[in-house]
């Protein structure tokens, strides 16, 4: 079944928070960069890992070194102990000869048998604390210990308090009697501080490389939905505002970076660390992992709730953020208007409107991640409190031990973190999906075919047009020119005459292929246009139009465009076009900063650098819409001049608007609501007393 198209204009956020088929297409943008990925995927593991260690690593330090939680019974025979140790490893015995040293959170796993065997032989120690073999001249000889090997004695952890309350032996005294334990401490404490050191590494890393491939992948992405655009017919610019096209390729892309580099992984690295927090409990004490358990279905419906409220919240957040955008965008284009008719009272309020629509949608989302924090912050100290009500309860049963009770103390600490981190993440995954749908509808959508059967070559064009029963409409069959037949032998001027509205600019947008034609077809040296490429097509035709654009950069930069072009044969093109005297005034002269769409130069500058563009790149065909009502007499000179040498041995068609240019073309087509009315030069279409005598004698009076 087929994805559903999605607009491109749209702003909310699809329901889905993963769909299969867009994540396959993202994908492909990192396969390139699989190697960074699956380094920190692997460091995301390593991470995972040492938060797991640590608490068990703290169990091991309290349990082993500080509590002494490990008891000693003398067996009869040293071959009953090595029978007793092979039938029970669940325990884990450490056998020193007769003796059986385990730990006390092992004893759940003694066999009722051995449980009474254990408990009614006088040999049977609770809680034993190894020592050096060296310290037993410090001992009291009320004091019993057994000799485990010639290194190490075992004595009970009371009778070792006893020593510390009756001052018999000093601090000093004392510490030397459990070195053991404390170069044990020592060692881990540098295990504890390598895992830190490798969490702090591996963190950086992991970071460094999902961002890089990241990135990368995006900057590909990137550049491929600009080419994509740039194929795209005008056709597709007309209905689409270049906003929402550029929140397309920025914004939409953003939000799929900010997915894969931090969202996504993210998660996965969340849902690892909750997988192995639960596991290790269960490890540890299935019982007091099952209570901890208990507050886990009202964290399930606590996220249920939120996810589905926040994308309400986060969708009209979004949405306002488009409009709060757009409207700022347009202020800004118009802010002339706004000052020149004192509209900025009107436009403040018309602002502020929509920004306290804003702030209402953001302040609910606050609201929203305000309830829901100390939510999952009440929830954790309730499991905090489960776990000393509890698991305080199996420490006096001795069901288990002190480092349980702390491993699971920090767990369920950790444990609640990344529910938290997940929760905020929803809307990461859910902007970047819907995001990604509207980028790829947008990849979707057919560009401007280029796949012809004939490939023009640079210079081979003549020039000569023939137009034959053009039909073409922007919408349906709204048609704006019917049946359009007419011929331009190479070289010839031809002018386009008419009321606005009649299909002039139309005409010449089709011969650039700017749009498709309905019915007809288009002709050039003879050959159907749609079988030229579209480059070789618009490497030959230089067009200046009414409002012409200019780049940001110098003025070398819009003269020359990608054409290669020495200062000699620049210099020599601005002068033929005379446009050279209005650049040597500049200070910067060809190097001069122009900036966003050419603001501070006058309509006659930008059109005289037009003529000059147009002539670095030689064309065989030149289209020239006339535009001069606004420019002044000694400009429209210099321009009327340029046109001349532009026009010579070019085939040249020009819209005009004042027929008194137009007197010495070869041809005049006169247009009228999308039909050829007339056709001739400027005398023989007088002599007719037709439309274009009416469109003379009406600018003629008006004049």
């Amino acid at each position: 079944m087929p994805r559903q198209s999605f607009d491109v204009n749209a702003d909310d956020l699809q329901g889905k928070i993963y769909d299969r088929e867009l994540f396959r297409r993202l994908t492909h943008y990192l396969k390139p960069y699989l190697g960074y990925v699956v380094l920190s995927f692997v460091l995301l593991l390593v991470l995972a890992a040492c938060t797991w260690t640590i608490p068990i690593l703290t169990k091991t330090i309290v349990d082993n070194f500080i509590t002494a939680d490990r008891n000693l019974v003398v067996m009869e025979s040293v071959a009953l102990a090595q029978q007793t140790a092979a039938e029970n490893k669940e325990i884990k015995f450490t056998r020193y000869g007769n003796n059986l040293l385990y730990p006390a959170s092992r004893e759940r796993y003694l066999s009722p048998e051995l449980q009474e065997l254990f408990k009614n032989s006088p040999d049977w120690w609770h809680k034993v604390i190894i020592v050096e073999a060296s310290a037993q001249s410090l001992l009291p000889d009320s004091i019993r210990t057994i000799r485990l090997d010639l290194e190490e004695l075992a004595l009970p952890l009371k009778d070792y308090q006893k020593l510390k309350s009756a001052d018999g032996l000093s601090a000093v005294q004392l510490q030397s009697l459990r070195s053991r334990d404390v170069n044990k401490i020592k060692h881990f404490g540098m295990i504890y501080l390598l895992i830190i050191i490798v969490q702090l590494f591996a963190t950086f890393f992991q970071v460094v490389y999902i961002n890089v491939a990241a990135q990368h992948a995006m900057y590909d992405l990137r550049i491929e939905l600009f080419g994509h655009l740039e194929k795209m017919p005008t056709s597709f610019f007309d209905s689409n505002p270049v906003g929402r096209l550029v929140t397309r390729v920025m914004n939409d892309v953003r939000t799929l970076d900010e997915m894969l580099s931090n969202g996504l992984i993210q998660i996965i690295q969340d849902f690892v660390i909750l997988i192995g927090i639960v596991i290790t409990m269960f490890i540890l004490s299935w019982k007091l992992a099952l209570v901890c358990m208990l507050v886990v279905p009202l964290v399930i419906l606590l996220m249920k709730v939120f996810r589905d409220k926040v994308r309400v919240v986060y969708r009209e957040v979004r949405k306002r953020t488009a409009i709060i955008n757009a409207t700022l965008a347009e202020d800004l284009s118009g802010i002339k208007i706004i000052n020149l008719f004192n509209l900025q009272r009107n436009k403040r309020k018309n602002f502020q409107d929509k920004n306290d629509d804003f702030l209402a949608a953001s302040v609910s989302e606050l609201k929203l991640y305000s309830a829901f924090r100390p939510f999952i912050w009440s929830f954790s100290r309730l499991s905090v409190a489960i776990i000393l009500w509890y698991g305080g309860g199996l420490i006096l049963q001795g069901l288990i031990t002190i480092g349980i009770f702390m491993a699971f103390l920090t767990y369920m600490e950790r444990f609640f973190e990344p529910i938290n981190s997940i929760a905020e993440r929803f809307n990461i995954l859910q902007a970047a999906m819907s995001g990604a749908e509207r980028i790829f509808d947008l990849m979707d959508k057919e560009p401007e075919t280029d796949e012809p059967d004939t490939m023009l070559l640079e210079n081979d064009l003549q020039g000569s047009i023939e137009f034959r029963n053009v039909w073409m409409a922007y919408r349906n069959e709204d048609w704006v020119l019917k049946d359009i037949s007419f011929k331009v032998g190479a070289g010839e001027k031809i002018a386009l005459v008419g009321h606005t509205g009649s299909g002039k600019t139309t005409i010449v947008s089709l011969l650039s292929r700017l749009y498709p034609i309905q019915k007809g077809e288009i002709l050039l040296d003879g050959i159907n246009l749609k079988d030229y490429t579209l480059p070789a097509i618009r490497s030959q035709i230089g067009i200046v139009q009414q409002d012409v654009f200019l780049f940001s950069g110098t003025i070398r930069d819009n003269i020359v465009l990608n054409k290669e072009m020495d200062d000699k044969e620049l210099k020599l093109v601005a002068e033929m076009v005379n446009v050279d005297k209005f650049i040597e005034k500049l200070p910067g002269k060809y190097e001069e900063p122009v900036m966003e769409r050419g603001a501070t130069f006058s309509v006659g500058q930008r059109q005289l650098l037009a003529f000059a563009r147009v002539l670095a790149y030689d064309p065989a065909i030149f289209i020239f819409d006339e535009a001069t009502s606004n420019i002044d007499t000694e400009t429209e000179i210099l321009i009327q001049n340029a046109l001349e040498i532009v026009m010579q041995d070019r085939t040249s068609l020009v819209i005009a608007h004042r027929l008194s240019t137009i007197k010495n073309a070869d041809s005049i087509i006169v247009l009228h609501k999308g039909r050829i009315m007339e056709q001739g030069n400027h005398n023989e279409l007088l002599e007719k007393r037709g439309f274009y005598y009416d469109l003379y004698r009406l600018q003629y009076q008006d004049n």
